[in-house]
């Protein structure tokens, strides 16, 4: 056995004294893994080096001098330096730390499952630490066997990715693992990283030849992965090749990545420095060349939310006492804000002010509006999609808010859903005593003048939903009757059609950190005619909308559009239209 088997170059050699050259090949809390020229066996720190705060702690795949101890535990005297370091926020130190991945690879195979794990927003999070961590990445979608259209997660991964090799394969028919040899050469490591159960052992298995690591299926409840590998661990494979195999990460906190969020977000922030102020904050500002991306299409808004996500994160990492003082400052600045009663920021208080409405052109007054409550134009109930602008709702895109549907609150009072022309975005505003009566009941009413179930369906909806309970795989998390997949990502129990407001893409859910239940709180027909479901999500208040599958409970839909006839906020007898200007 040698240690240059291993990945260790001699011409990398430093005065080591007393100490001999070994690779890390696993951690177990205060013991390691080492291989050297003289075997395998277990070592544990120098305390005098390393508890001192003189050394960085191995990691996986660090090289280190050792006093070997034959048939005991060895003493690692030294880490040496990295060529490439993996680390992501500690999730258990409140944000004060950070917890090392792995060291010293070559590669990194970012790793996601067609099957329910695919998620472009982690994607994103993957890429920016990998190319923090000074090493090639290469995003690798496994089980392309149970995808209908592998290429349509292809080409969003690479669209994300730009510059990145993406690769779709599959352990079980062997699909696209030849493509992956050219990484595969001996001296050469390679670190694994993905949630849990995406396959990482799978494909290590798949690679060697041989299984070599220990496999487990998914949980069929929800699609998550069961642990199976406890530990990073480095093997080195017949052909000379070395993967780090690592457990599945449910969080992956940012920490220290000034230079990867640049190279993964590199689509991004060519717009910055474009703008025609050099202290734009990309916000209402003239010029802003962010903003005219984005309203152009030329970046999406999504991309460019993930950015500051990430870059908020990043911040909180590198310089946490100033994020929070500056935070601080800015809640101050609202709090004056609203006291002052000028300069409002009309995405936090209602707009007081006199206004013509962009959308129909006419003049709008507060005094009419019956209430101190003002968002959108009481004859059209548009508004547009913008920043600080009286009748305005928050966004940079500035299109069109149309309004799409209404919801009954709990205490009985209708709101106005609308959706963004532009973005999609979905907003909730109260109605206001001088809003177009009869508008607001047109749209009440429009899902009905197409209805879903026309006479005859019932029967065969009833079927259909017989049909998909015997199919279902899954469960709702909500009141636990079966979800039928049938190669579809459902976001919403067919039965209560509701959902659970997570970060990832499993059945039932949406696209959140609070995990709050979505409930169904309207519906809308599409100008095609379709049905979309709108959830309001019960933690944060969060507005999405998913359509309406085929075998989804009928008579609750019905009952869902039904409701704001039940109880209109006005009397129906004074319903009249207004008159054109």
């Amino acid at each position: 056995m040698s240690i240059e088997q291993y990945g260790y170059k001699k011409a990398d050699t430093i005065d080591c004294g007393t100490g001999i050259p070994a690779r890390v090949t696993a951690v177990h809390r205060s013991h390691f893994e080492i291989v050297c020229d003289w075997g395998t066996g277990l070592a544990r720190l120098k305390m005098g080096e390393y508890y001192g705060g003189n050394e960085n702690v191995p990691a996986t795949g660090d090289f280190v001098l050792v006093n070997w101890q034959e048939g005991s535990e060895s003493l690692i005297l030294k880490t040496l330096p990295r060529k490439t370091y993996f680390a992501r926020l500690d999730p258990s130190s409140s944000g004060y730390g950070e917890q090392a991945i792995a060291a010293n690879f070559d590669y990194v195979f970012i790793m996601q499952a067609l099957d329910r794990d695919f998620n472009p927003r982690r994607l994103e999070r993957y890429l920016t630490l990998a190319w923090q961590s000074g090493a090639t990445p290469a995003v690798i979608l496994t089980k392309a066997d149970e995808a209908k259209d592998p290429a349509v997660h292809v080409l969003a991964a690479e669209k994300i990715a730009a510059g990145v090799d993406v690769y779709a394969v599959s352990a079980k028919t062997g699909q696209g693992i030849s493509e992956l040899s050219k990484y595969m050469k001996p001296g050469r490591t390679t670190v694994f990283l993905g949630s849990s159960g995406v396959g990482k052992s799978t494909l290590v298995n798949a690679l060697a030849g041989e299984a070599i690591m220990e496999t487990g299926a998914i949980r069929e409840k929800d699609g998550r992965g069961r642990h199976t590998t406890s530990h990073r661990q480095l093997i080195l494979l017949k052909d000379g090749a070395i993967i780090i195999d690592t457990p599945g990460m449910r969080e992956l906190g940012m920490w220290d990545v000034s230079e990867g969020l640049g190279q993964s977000f590199a689509d991004v922030e060519q717009y910055l420095g474009r703008c025609r102020f050099n202290d734009c904050r990309h916000q209402s500002e003239p010029g802003c060349a962010v903003k005219a991306a984005i309203q152009s299409s030329e970046l999406p808004a999504k991309r460019w939310e993930s950015y500051l996500k990430l870059l908020t994160e990043a911040r909180f990492a590198d310089d946490k006492a100033g994020y929070l003082k500056e935070k601080r400052q800015w809640h101050k600045s609202i709090s004056k804000m609203q006291k002052s009663g000028r300069n409002a920021d009309y995405r936090i208080e209602p707009c007081m002010e006199t206004f013509t409405c962009r959308a129909c052109g006419r003049l709008i007054s507060p005094e009419d509006a019956g209430s101190s409550h003002r968002n959108h134009c009481p004859h059209c109930l548009t508004s547009i999609h913008a920043d600080n602008q009286p009748g305005d709702r928050a966004s940079l895109c500035k299109g069109r808010m149309e309004p799409v549907s209404v919801w009954v609150k709990k205490n009985g009072e209708w709101a106005i859903i609308h959706k963004c022309r532009s973005c999609g975005t979905l907003s909730s505003n109260r109605i206001a005593a001088d809003d177009n009566m009869y508008l607001l009941m047109e749209i009440a009413m429009k899902p009905l003048h197409a209805p879903l179930c026309r006479p005859g369906e019932a029967e065969e909806e009833g079927t259909r939903s017989a049909e998909s309970a015997a199919k279902a795989n899954s469960r709702c998390q909500v009141c636990g009757s079966p979800v039928n997949l049938d190669g579809e990502k459902r976001r919403h129990c067919p039965g209560c059609l509701s959902g659970v407001h997570t970060d990832e893409d499993r059945p039932g859910d949406g696209a959140s950190l609070c995990r709050g239940v979505l409930e169904p709180v309207g519906v809308w027909a599409r100008d095609d005619g379709r049905w979309e479901i709108i959830h309001r999500c019960r933690s944060c208040g969060t507005l999405s909308s998913d359509p309406v599958a085929a075998a989804d409970n009928t008579t609750l839909l019905l009952s869902i559009a039904m409701r704001p006839l039940a109880s209109p906020p006005f009397p129906l007898w004074q319903l009249r239209k207004e008159p054109a200007d």
